[in-house]
């Protein structure tokens, strides 16, 4: 009869003592789950004051722009007449003969160039060319002193001596050592047969001249209206006779 009576108990009690070693470690566990409240963080520290820009100096104030100007139109060159056929068979003509002219004086000796073509006004004016003489005759010197015409063949590639440095050695002829006298000659010639065949010609016929174009009168001013006849003053009463 005890024994039936303690068994019951003791399964009791052994239930008992399970549950409240479940509970109590249920209870530790869950306190030691359970995250502290985070401890409230200090103020963040005030930033500094960023520093005071100097201040920028002081910009003089703006010119104003000025409006564009204009530009002037150029004045336009009237172009070149054209060649007449009449003139273009007379310069033909004068070009065939310079040329034939060439070749008689190198058939008779006059021609000693240092250029290619011969100097076409040395043989005019004087009937020869003997510019190489002055470059590389027994008595040359340097600088050479050459005619206009030959200076400039020089100097665009139509020399044909070796070995001249023309850049430092070719010169135009001084005016005080022949060339004034080489120009006098050359007008001397060509005044004379100019004056020949103008007489032969007559008289050059008067270029037109275009009408000068007068400006437009500006047009009378409209007659004003006459003025209206202002009202006459009345007169004045004359007194009353007693």
């Amino acid at each position: 009869m005890v024994r039936r009576f303690v068994n019951p108990s003791l399964s009791v009690f052994v239930i008992l003592v399970v549950g409240s070693a479940r509970v109590d470690a249920l209870y530790a566990q869950e306190k030691k789950e359970t995250p502290k409240p985070a401890a409230p963080t200090a103020p963040a520290a005030k930033e500094a004051a960023p520093a005071a820009k100097p201040a920028a100096p002081a910009q003089p104030p703006a010119k104003p722009v000025e409006p564009a100007k204009k530009e002037e139109a150029k004045p336009v060159e009237p172009p070149l007449p054209p060649i007449p056929p009449e003139v273009q068979a007379k310069l033909e003509a004068a070009r065939k003969a310079v040329a034939e002219l060439i070749v008689a004086a190198q058939d008779a000796g006059l021609v000693e160039t240092s250029i290619d073509p011969p100097p076409i006004l040395d043989l005019l004016i004087t009937g020869r060319a003997t510019d190489a003489r002055t470059i590389k005759g027994p008595t040359a010197k340097k600088p050479y002193a050459v005619s206009p015409e030959v200076f400039a063949a020089w100097f665009t590639s139509y020399g044909k001596i070796e070995g001249v440095n023309f850049v430092e050695d070719v010169r135009i002829l001084n005016p005080s050592a022949g060339l004034k006298e080489w120009y006098d000659q050359r007008a001397r010639m060509l005044d004379q047969y100019i004056q020949e065949i103008r007489k032969a010609k007559g008289p050059a016929p008067k270029k037109e001249e275009p009408k000068k174009t007068e400006p437009a009168k500006p047009a009378p001013a409209a007659a004003k209206p006459a003025e209206a006849p202002k009202p006459a003053a009345p007169a004045a009463a004359e007194p009353k006779k007693k």
